[in-house]
């Protein structure tokens, strides 16, 4: 496990999408996998619609099905009972992330530096980011790919429809890291173990 109390800066980029979408966040070593799951809703400006998964080789973390259903090979392990500092201790280690299982989209968690909480810093804070996350039940990288294409050359009623579904408000190439930081920062009682 990592050092308690220590910071970890993650690079969280969405797989599968040219040109890329990515974020770099500051986070505890102390928060759970639940908490890092509404971190990355706020980051890549998702409602939690949909089932959610992280996965570290074989091993693999989502709440518990009350119906005590699961599609895993080996039983789940609950999120809000392991840390990241658990699984990620070093830099270049990673952790995969799968929401909506329906659209697929895959996340990959990487460790790119670790040090210890700077002095009137509050945690989690973005620190970078590109371009727009993508709408809710969009299609998955190819739907993403398709909106991305409707922005840009709107001509066709299929592109019009899809710009009129997303709002004339959403711009593929826009990241607000101030927006986000709030929104991060808004997070009711980060879920930490202690």
């Amino acid at each position: 496990m990592g050092a308690v109390g220590e910071i970890l800066r993650l690079k969280i980029a969405l797989m599968d999408c040219k040109p890329s979408v990515w974020r770099e966040v500051e986070v505890r070593s102390s928060t759970t996998l639940a908490g890092l799951h509404d971190m990355l809703q706020v980051l890549m400006g998702w409602e939690d619609y949909h089932l959610w998964a992280f996965e570290l080789g074989k091993r693999r973390f989502e709440l518990p099905d009350p119906d005590g259903m699961s599609f895993a090979e080996t039983a789940p392990e609950d999120p809000a009972h392991v840390t990241v500092g658990d699984l990620l201790t070093a830099k270049g280690q990673k952790l995969a992330y799968n929401y909506d299982f329906g659209d697929d989209w895959w996340v990959e968690i990487a460790v790119v530096a670790t040090d210890k909480p700077a002095p009137k810093v509050r945690y989690p804070r973005c620190v970078a980011g590109e371009r727009a996350g993508p709408p809710e039940d969009c299609g998955g990288p190819p739907g993403f790919e398709e909106l991305r294409d409707a922005r840009r050359k709107p001509k066709s009623a299929h592109a019009s429809e899809l710009l009129e579904w997303i709002g004339p408000d959403w711009d593929p190439d826009e990241f607000d890291i101030v927006a986000v930081n709030k929104e991060l920062a808004a997070l009711r009682a980060p879920r930490h173990l202690h």
